[in-house]
């Protein structure tokens, strides 16, 4: 080998790696690990030491560009596994730098976030759990793993305040409204960080949590408690993303106020209203989209339309204008579906009451008659 080319070499051999095929910054997406499916499962078999890394995926494919936070969100079965990140080293000599997670938070029905925070880097990493006593058998179930930079994807930090910020009930959906909403108060949810901006809504969004399918009303509830609190103290936001969340059983659960800006399509939030479907309608996971969460969702879509006065072309899926699988290839196949059913005219209801039906005709009234006197025959005739 001549020395041009041990050295050429050695110079690739230090020089960082740029490969562009992951992720854009402030990107919306997950990061994807070898082509492992979400939710990337976790399990702890028996006789692992304590200590030890007990599950670690391959590294992600390299982002496009910066980042500096890592968010994972989702289900731990034991509250003694800890979730680390491993950040590729920059050159072939250099070694992985290990990261326990800045904040986090594990439900008691085992949901959980974890926010790591890295120098800003392009490199790829890898998820690990660590047992630190687990049971065997523990699991750990990934449902995103989504890298960012703070000052992008964050909202605005909320400025000192002596007293909380309490919005003021007419930002929300007034009691006229032709659907039933669980209100706010009714979920327990937590007061927004700050003040929110106010808008105009003008289009709306179709999004699925990616998170937990809720198998009973309570189930649903601890969900939307827990996606409040990932995105106020994982993703740094003011409030729960959304406007709506329906769950299974076709349950209406007011988000933000509908008169203010949400934060649920990046840069895409002025005017545009987010519902989010509870579950997560991609493969392999494909959660069945119930009927009651279908009419729930065209039911808003309708208020909307009606309401604001949006249009056929102003509905959207957060894929269409983000980048990002959201709603899942499943609940997408149902967009247009969806939309056919809020924006094309319905036929109008029977009347409810007979004097509103409309006069029968010559044919209709000579029916009639000789129905009724078939059965005056019949009651005449002898037993």
């Amino acid at each position: 080998m001549t020395a041009t080319l041990r050295l050429a070499l050695f110079t690739l051999l230090l020089a960082p790696s740029f490969s562009h095929a992951g992720l854009k910054t402030g990107s919306e997406d997950n990061a994807v690990f070898g082509g492992l499916p979400y939710p990337i499962e976790a399990a702890l078999t028996a006789g692992q030491k304590l200590g030890v890394v007990g599950f670690e995926t391959p590294y992600s494919l390299t982002p496009a560009a910066e980042y500096d936070t890592v968010l994972l969100q989702g289900e731990m079965s034991d509250p003694a596994l800890r979730v680390e990140i491993a950040v590729k080293g920059r050159s072939f000599f250099s070694a992985a730098s290990v990261y326990a997670p800045s904040s986090s938070r594990r439900f008691s029905n085992g949901r959980f976030w974890a926010r790591f925070s890295v120098p800003l880097t392009r490199q790829p990493f890898k998820l690990r759990v660590v047992n630190l006593g687990a049971a065997d058998g523990a699991k750990l179930s990934f449902y995103e793993a989504e890298m960012t930079v703070e000052s992008l994807s964050r909202e605005a930090p909320p400025p000192p305040a002596e007293k909380p910020y309490i919005p003021d009930p007419s930002l929300s959906l007034p009691y006229s409204a032709p659907f039933k909403m669980i209100r706010r108060a009714e979920w327990k949810a937590e007061l927004p960080k700050s003040s929110y901006t106010l808008h105009q809504p003008f289009y709306f969004t179709l999004h699925h949590t990616q998170g937990n399918y809720p198998k009973t009303p309570e189930a649903a509830i601890s969900e939307i408690q827990f996606v409040q609190d990932y995105h106020q103290n994982a993703k740094k936001w003011i409030d729960i993303g959304y406007h709506f969340m329906v769950d299974p059983f076709g349950n209406i659960y007011e988000g933000r106020p509908i008169r203010v800006e949400g934060a649920h399509v990046l840069s895409r939030n002025t005017g545009n209203i987010g519902i989010s479907i509870m579950g997560n309608y991609h493969p392999p996971v494909s959660n069945p989209v119930t009927p009651a969460s279908a009419g729930s969702f065209v039911t808003i879509g309708r208020y909307l339309k009606d309401t604001y006065a949006v249009n056929v072309s102003s509905f959207y899926a957060h894929r269409d204008i983000g980048n990002s699988d959201c709603p899942g290839d499943d609940l997408y196949a149902r967009k247009a579906e969806l939309r056919d059913l809020i924006f094309t005219p319905q036929p109008a209801p029977l009347p409810v009451n007979l004097s509103d039906a409309p006069p029968l005709t010559p044919a209709q009234q000579q029916s009639l008659t000789r129905l009724k006197t078939y059965l005056l025959s019949i009651e005449a005739s002898p037993q």
